[in-house]
């Protein structure tokens, strides 16, 4: 048995799955930036760069197989005991609002070169007896570490994160890694290793079984908002967290950013319910309905209402949403509808496998147009495929978050788009007229909503949802400090051109 290819084998595993952790931890805490990425990479690079560095110094400086073992297990240790230890004290600084570049390059930059260290020493171990032969032993251990690192993120990505909390994901890691070292060290005959390990790997068994009882305790720790979220749904998509509110007004966030509330009380309004409903205004009966994404299902507990639907497929991504809506009976009731298609895909892979459907209504509560792959949602590639699954006379609404480069990008690809609040409405007619139109309001008044009426009698709601005007493009381009560009599926600049900043420069040095 080829044990310094096994030692390779571990540490890609290993470093790629931690890797994939760091990469999902890292980019909730920065509120699912696309930059949170690039970010983890470069420390992460860091990182190995440094441990490679030394361990080529420990292979020169050792006099000794044994001696390279021990050190090589020594690090494969460490790195199951840091596993656990540099997520909770990043949670713990984050906690504490010590929020700086150079500190999290330092924690995540640790946990790569510590198993970075082991890689060159796995070579010298592989070839350094075998003149004859290196090349063949150097592939050999180089081929072993590349199948960990490739088979690292499919079992950590696929299997780990859709089963358990990410807090649970780099104890098992641990434990893993304190096994792999006590395994290696029983076959190279390092006893001393072999005890370390076997109460390193009983002590992380001991610490998953503890966080069993809170195993999301870490994304609490991570999110911003006071108080701490009452209900954390994660799964290998993201992470849905859930704030307590009053009178059924609970905050969603999915990956640490804001997606709605439970709220469906038109006259507290605390979730903006005038949007969805200019739908019913804008198409007299619309009887088949698309929804990409779906949130909590409030919206989709008012559409379910509108006069003559029929059928409402909701293409919805992250099964956590699904999962989370059980908890509000409207919400939930939504789902049950006979009429509702709950969808967990891919919106534009299940829009190409079905061009046959059309819709005589599309909504999509879009999420902030900076977060990461907002853009494929908002750019023209995506809004011409939309289109093409629109019936005659149907309305397309998304919700652009107040960019104008999504406000344009519609005007370039529909006819007519106009923003209400900060919504976009695109269509191939002008629809405008019907929102101040008496049927509107005729249609709000009969609105009922688990058969009570949604509006109360006589309500003002009613007179400020139709006063609310529509905005063009070109007052919207008038009152911006820069030209509006088309979004594309190639340039995503609503996530790097014009996204959200990670940190500013002044915050390097500031602790």
């Amino acid at each position: 048995m080829n044990h310094p290819a096994l030692l390779s084998f571990a540490c890609g595993f290993a470093s790629l799955s931690l890797e994939i952790l760091w990469v999902r931890l890292y980019g909730f805490t920065k509120s699912s930036t696309p930059v949170a990425f690039g970010f983890v990479l470069a420390a992460y690079l860091l990182g190995i760069a440094l441990g490679a560095s030394l361990g080529a110094r420990a292979c020169r400086r050792a006099t000794t197989d044994a001696q390279l073992w021990r050190w090589s297990l020594a690090a494969l240790l460490v790195s199951a005991a840091l596993s656990p230890l540099l997520p909770a004290l990043f949670g713990a600084l984050t906690s504490a609002h010590v929020q700086n570049p150079l500190v999290d390059i330092f924690v995540i930059g640790l946990a790569s070169a510590i198993l970075s260290f082991v890689f060159p020493i796995a070579h010298h171990l592989g070839t350094r007896h075998f003149a004859d032969r290196q090349g063949q032993r150097f592939a050999l251990v180089y081929t072993a570490n590349v199948s960990g690192a490739a088979l690292g993120p499919l079992v950590t990505g696929y299997v780990l994160l859709d089963t358990l909390s990410v807090q649970q994901c780099f104890l098992l890691l641990g434990a893993a890694q304190a096994a792999a070292a006590a395994a290696l060290a029983l076959a190279v005959r390092q006893q001393r290793a072999v005890l370390v390990g076997v109460a390193a790997l009983l002590a992380g068994s001991m610490a998953i079984a503890a966080q069993s009882l809170e195993p999301h305790r870490l994304v609490r720790s991570l999110t911003p908002k006071q108080p701490v979220p009452k209900t954390v749904v994660e799964n290998r998509h993201g992470i849905v967290t859930i704030f307590p509110g009053e009178l059924g007004d609970d905050v969603v966030y999915g990956g640490n950013v804001y997606d709605g509330r439970t709220n469906l009380d038109p006259q507290r309004n605390t979730n903006g319910l005038e949007r969805p409903l200019l739908m019913a205004a804008l198409h007299p009966e619309p009887k088949r309905v698309l929804m990409v994404g779906l949130s909590i299902g409030t919206w989709l507990a008012i559409v379910r209402e509108f006069p003559g639907v029929e059928t409402i497929d909701v293409v919805e991504i992250n099964p956590g949403y699904v999962q989370a809506a059980q908890a509000y009976p409207a919400q939930a009731a939504a789902m049950r509808d006979p009429r509702v298609n709950v969808v967990i895909d891919d919106a534009r892979r299940w829009l190409r496998h079905r061009p046959e459907r059309k819709y005589d209504m599309v909504i999509m509560n879009t999420t902030l147009h900076w977060r990461s792959n907002a853009s494929l949602l908002l750019s023209s590639e995506f809004l011409r495929l939309i289109r093409s699954h629109m019936a005659p006379g149907a309305v397309l609404t998304f919700n652009a978050t107040s960019s104008g480069d999504a406000f344009l990008t519609a005007a370039r690809v529909f006819p007519h788009a106009y923003r209400y609040r900060n919504f976009v409405y695109a269509a191939d007619f002008d629809f405008r007229p019907r929102k101040d139109a008496p049927r509107t309001r005729e249609v709000y008044a009969n609105l009922r909503l688990d058969g009570q009426p949604f509006f109360t009698p006589g309500s003002a709601a009613i007179d400020v949802f139709m006063r609310i005007p529509f905005l063009t493009v070109d007052l919207a381009q008038n009152a911006a400090g820069r030209r509006f560009e088309e979004v594309t599926d190639y340039n995503m600049i609503t996530e790097f051109k014009y996204g959200r900043k990670l940190y500013f420069w002044p915050d390097l040095f500031s602790f």
